[in-house]
């Protein structure tokens, strides 16, 4: 627990009740009524977490979260709102604040907001944790005993499994983003068979597969007769996964309107059944998934921005298979063993020639597709090797293409190799930008490369968009 805590509200009664709770494990409390008694505070003293109103009497808190994350020793911080506009709070977050609670909130809520706050004030910043080794067993290890189904070694890969390793055994929502078939749910598993929470039920949810009249019903249950339909009451998923762990898949899917409810079970850890008035105490973990672009569906309006912070406390990407082609060999050999196994076939492996032109695939469709591709290769061919002519004939004729493309003639004066191969890639990541309408994430998979490495390109070579 926390062994200073700094209360900054200037509802006195509210604060009073605050520190009537806090008191029970945090010995050194600190209150403030205004940001100008917060600073001084903020400079005597070492704060370990701070909960601040959004509204003072002489300014924002956000402007607390600034000045707290910057001390020597920086608490973590919450943010605390009863207003329904979300920039406060939104700001707060921007400016380094781990978390932030609607009012009115309950005290469990309370509890596990300072959980998050105080993992965000030891946790690591996941950007260099991806470079870091991993922790504690070896990873070769970690992967046979909770990912043995994810194969490849390729760095992106083990960037990957250096994450869920460090953080399976916290609470911390994991919102795990990638192209579809890119094995998003295999990592999510992961993360649940690594974490305390094993023994306990994993319940999937695809949002995208479940109308949205009943998604919420699905999500949080219903008594009988509260639409057309219910017959009979029924138990909704967080309910049966409790003490375990929820994976969304496809959160982008989900309609406004019922993010603002799952915000607050995320919160306030409680469910209130469709047609019910009475709430159910959940503990679930949630990984969520999605194939679409978050950030860019806030700005549009389609997802809450508050939600999206809540939801990516750890981020974790994954590459599409083009972009780890040396693995596909490893991939193509346990997909044919496998269907050897399941469809009674004796496929004894797959030609050379056939390999090339399988990983010189871009795959849009991902693991999913190879793994389907490999299937009907092998239940077709029975017995024997798979060859280059069991394969499409567009594949083969790519293939084909590409090795008679002729080469770039070298001026007799030569040339600025890095200038040149640098203006060829500008010009065509301005090209993919145009033809998508400057929509990162579609130009990205143009481009068969990660949006964020697309994006960390645009600010190092400074393109942008020129208004017509």
């Amino acid at each position: 627990m926390p062994e200073a805590i700094l209360i900054v509200e200037d509802d006195e009664v509210f604060r009073a009740a605050l520190r009537r709770y806090l008191k029970r494990s945090c010995s050194r409390i600190f209150e403030a009524g205004t940001v100008a008694e917060a600073r001084a505070i903020l400079e005597q003293e070492t704060i370990s977490l701070m909960l601040s109103d959004v509204s003072l009497p002489d300014g924002k808190g956000f402007e607390l979260v600034d000045k707290a994350i910057h001390v020597e020793d920086p608490p973590g911080v919450i943010v605390m709102t009863g207003e329904s506009s979300l920039d406060n709070p939104i700001n707060a977050i921007h400016a380094g604040a781990a978390d932030f609670l609607l009012k009115p909130f309950s005290f469990e809520a309370l509890d596990d907001a300072m959980v998050r706050a105080t993992q965000a004030r030891m946790r690591f910043d996941t950007r260099s944790l991806q470079a870091l080794p991993p922790r504690g067993t070896p990873i070769g290890e970690w992967r046979r005993k909770f990912a043995p189904e994810i194969l490849g070694n390729d760095k992106a890969l083990m960037k990957v499994f250096s994450i869920i390793e460090r953080v399976a055994d916290t609470d911390c929502s994991v919102l795990i983003t990638g192209q579809s078939g890119t094995g998003k749910e295999g990592v999510a598993h992961a993360v649940h068979a690594a974490s305390d929470r094993a023994d306990q039920p994993f319940v999937t949810v695809n949002c995208a597969a479940i109308p949205e009249n009943l998604l919420e019903s699905e999500l949080f249950g219903h008594i009988r007769g509260a639409f057309t339909g219910a017959t009979q009451s029924r138990v909704g998923r967080f309910a049966q996964a409790h003490g375990g762990t929820v994976f969304l898949d496809e959160i982008g899917e989900m309609p406004v309107g019922l993010q603002a409810k799952f915000l607050r079970v995320l919160q306030e850890k409680e469910v209130t059944p469709v047609g019910d008035s009475k709430t159910i105490r959940v503990d679930v973990r949630v990984v969520a998934a999605t194939n679409r672009d978050l950030d860019e569906m806030v700005d549009a309006g389609q997802f809450r921005e508050d939600l999206l912070y809540r939801l990516n406390v750890i981020p974790v990407e994954l590459p599409p298979l083009c972009e780890r082609r040396g693995d596909i060999p490893e991939l193509v050999e346990h997909f044919v063993q496998r269907t050897n196994e399941r469809r009674g076939r004796q496929i004894a492996g797959v030609s050379d020639e056939a390999m090339e032109i399988m990983a010189a695939y871009e795959w849009p469709g991902n693991i999913r597709q190879l793994a389907n591709t490999i299937e009907r290769l092998v239940v077709l061919k029975s017995q024997g090797f798979i060859d280059a002519d069991d394969l499409p004939r567009k594949w083969r004729a790519a293939h084909a293409d590409r090795g008679t493309e002729g080469s770039p003639e070298l001026p007799e004066e030569g040339i600025d190799l890095k200038d040149a191969v640098e203006k060829y890639e500008n010009a065509l990541i301005l090209q993919a930008l145009e033809r998508t309408g400057w929509n990162k994430n579609q130009a990205a998979q143009i481009l068969r490369m990660n949006r964020t490495t697309l994006v960390e390109k645009l600010k190092k070579k400074n393109l942008q968009k020129v208004a017509s």
